[in-house]
């Protein structure tokens, strides 16, 4: 083991174990069954845990910001999604029957692609990546894996992936070998789409562990919620109103942009003040997951939402007190 990963083993286990939580808090996967060995292992490493680690190295190595940390998070959908849920073509099983047949473009269910690539990117990649940052913040701007290593997860993670796709999975016993390539395709361009855009997105805010802004502020955390629900509610509605695609394409071009001019305009703020916001987001999903549990009779899905609702909470009465974070020794 070499020394890098001697000294960053601990946030970077931490990282794996915290991305596949999105499969509880969302409901695609029961409490029940994800601490399973059978799916917690698969979903900590081949599926989350080790392409968000790719993720999060390239990030930090290339400085990408969070605007490009989550355009990257966005890149991670496709893998998800595509190469190993292939929910993002039709026929195969859609997560939500709304997005099934919705928007449909050689079998590419672009509106569900979408709303889940961002949903994913945040989720799935910027708040499991910020928070441990945050845990850890003398390591969170340093590189945890030698390039070797990260370039051999990458390979692993991406390969199997596509032979899965196109060997193994649904979709390759799904589809016939010519549409099977279509949307290998599409990912392939989507993915490098993504790649090229991620480098090329603001920098700003710089996230400092301390500073001037350090003070606590209920705004960050009210933003957070808002985002989320123009990010996962609303879209919903506008896909069970069955809208014009274009318009719901639309409508995620001109939320990114203010979004992204919102995020982009600070030019410095800290880690707890992001992790207030990232809160704010979580809070607003799991108390939903609270709310949709019970109209829907998924008890486990309403447990797990309040489980969820009191850590973030909880986390978020403890920023509150104390901003700065201990686990590697540093506090304010």
């Amino acid at each position: 083991m070499s020394a890098m990963v001697r000294q960053h083993w601990k946030p970077a286990l931490l990282l794996m174990v915290l991305s596949p939580l999105a499969e509880v808090i969302s409901g695609a996967t029961p409490a029940t069954l994800f601490f399973m060995p059978g799916i917690f292992f698969p979903y900590a490493t081949l599926l989350y845990g080790f392409p968000v680690l790719v993720i999060r190295e390239v990030a930090v190595r290339g400085k990408l910001g969070v605007l490009g940390l989550w355009c990257l998070g966005l890149l991670y959908a496709l893998y998800n999604e595509g190469l190993r849920a292939a929910t993002l073509f039709y026929p195969l099983d859609a997560p939500l029957d709304t997005f099934s047949t919705y928007g449909l473009v050689a079998d590419v269910r672009v509106p569900f692609t979408i709303w889940i690539s961002f949903w994913h990117g945040l989720f799935s990649v910027v708040i499991p990546v910020l928070f441990v940052g945050y845990l850890f913040p003398k390591k969170a701007d340093e590189p945890w894996l030698p390039v070797k290593a990260t370039w051999s997860l990458a390979i692993l993670s991406v390969g199997t992936a596509v032979a899965y796709f196109l060997f193994v999975g649904e979709a390759s016993t799904t589809q016939d070998a010519t549409t099977l390539i279509v949307h290998l395709t599409f990912l392939v361009v989507a993915a490098l789409v993504l790649w090229f855009v991620a480098g090329r997105l603001p920098r700003t805010p710089r996230i400092v562990a301390h500073g001037g802004a350090n003070g606590f502020s209920w705004k960050p955390f009210f933003s957070g919620v808002g985002l989320y629900l123009f990010l996962s509610v609303v879209p919903e509605v506008m896909a069970q109103d069955s809208i014009p695609p274009l318009l719901f394409a639309l409508y995620f071009v001109v939320l990114a942009v203010v979004a992204g001019w919102a995020i982009a305009r600070r030019r410095e703020t800290t880690r707890a003040q992001v992790v207030v916001f990232l809160l704010g987001s979580g809070t607003a999903q799991a108390a939903l997951a609270v709310v949709f549990g019970v109209l829907i009779g998924n008890i486990i899905w309403s447990i797990s939402g309040v489980i969820f609702t009191a850590i973030f909470l909880g986390a978020l009465v403890r920023i509150k007190r104390r901003p700065m974070a201990v686990l590697d020794g540093r506090e304010a």
